[in-house]
């Protein structure tokens, strides 16, 4: 029998599931979206990123949200954060968000920021720009010769401008975590690419955290997959798969058979290790703020992460057990793990540096 609290905190979980902007939705079967040519279609009004309106997270922002305190801009590093995937409206035929759209700007602040930037929150100064994210539709493949390549590369301008900007402006000489997360990820392996990879800034490269996407060591000419979780000066990551009986009739976001030949970190033990036992596992963050130590255990590393559903309370537990996609969780899931990291890989960074 369900006590007067535990009533009204399974209303609440429901009503966050509800409306958490697709961070714990999931679909599994086609998806009917409504959309228009690329090329005779307006884009969204260009931003500059030289005004602060034009970034989702800024330290020197005057109106920041409880959850960002901390952000004021007086750590020794720099976090670049780039959110994932959220402009999912199947009757919104625009190819790229708006960033001047104040309630899609909310959705962001309050689902890819509040429970997934603020994992490195401890590990440096956070920067987000808020950029002309590409629909979610183009990454079917049919859709990505008929506007989708267009509208993934009008993001990542987006993206190049808003680093060039905090370059010129804001980093002042501090070693840089990149981060992100799908489409987020995504853009990030660009970046790294355009800005590090080969070239003198990546000695200011303390890590780059890469969950959400496919990354093969063709990718890099000299970036390296982190094997260690003190090492510095590479990348890391992965993407969570949950162990079903029958996976073949679900429609994953993420096709494992596109992962093939795709990287992929333990992001609990940070090493080689193909599993974890759940002592191992520092912490999810939930959806009502709270975080669960050993709540879960690595089954197998095989170009994935793969899980059974976490243990965090019989009601809980039973709340999340119908989630059979955890691409929407692969920060989540493992929240304090990558915060206690990234913590770890400032400080290694700085050693090193000092001897």
């Amino acid at each position: 029998m369900f006590t007067k609290s535990t009533k009204i905190l399974f209303i609440y979980i429901i009503i966050i599931c509800s409306t958490s902007c697709g961070l714990l939705k999931e679909n599994n079967g086609e998806i009917k979206y409504k959309t228009t040519d690329f090329d005779s279609h307006p884009q969204p009004n260009s931003p500059t990123y030289l005004k602060l309106q034009d970034w989702l997270v800024h330290p020197e922002q005057n109106d920041q949200p409880p959850f960002l305190e901390k952000n004021n801009g007086l750590m020794k590093a720099d976090v670049f954060f780039i959110v994932p995937t959220l402009f999912t409206d199947r009757k919104n035929i625009n190819w790229n968000s708006d960033i001047y759209d104040e309630e899609f700007t909310n959705i962001l602040m309050n689902s890819s920021i509040k429970y997934q930037s603020t994992a490195w929150l401890d590990s440096g100064n956070l920067y987000s720009p808020n950029y002309r994210q590409a629909h979610f539709r183009v990454f079917d493949e049919y859709r990505w010769e008929n506007g989708g390549e267009k509208a993934y590369n009008l993001a990542y301008e987006d993206i190049k401008r808003s680093f060039e900007i905090y370059l010129k402006h804001y980093n002042h000489g501090k070693p840089i975590i990149i981060a992100g997360h799908s489409q987020g990820s995504g853009h990030a392996i660009r970046l790294l690419s355009d800005f590090f990879d080969g070239k003198e800034l990546k000695s200011k490269l303390i890590a780059a955290y890469l969950p959400g996407t496919k990354v093969t060591q063709d990718d890099f000419f000299d970036l390296q997959l982190m094997n260690n979780p003190e090492e510095t000066g590479g990348f890391v990551t992965w993407n969570t798969f949950k162990i079903l009986k029958n996976d073949q009739k679900f429609n994953f976001t993420i096709d494992k058979e596109w992962l093939v030949d795709a990287l992929c970190s333990n992001p609990i033990t940070w090493d080689t290790k193909k599993n974890s036992d759940f002592s191992n596992h520092k912490g999810l963050l939930f959806l009502n703020g709270k975080i669960f130590s050993n709540a879960l255990r690595i089954y197998n590393i095989e170009n994935g992460v793969f899980l059974k559903t976490p243990k965090i309370g019989l009601f809980k537990t039973l709340l999340i057990s119908t989630l059979k996609d955890y691409h929407k969780a692969d920060i989540n899931l493992f929240w304090e793990d990558i915060r206690q990291n990234s913590v770890l890989r400032v400080k290694s960074y700085f050693k090193n540096l000092a001897e």
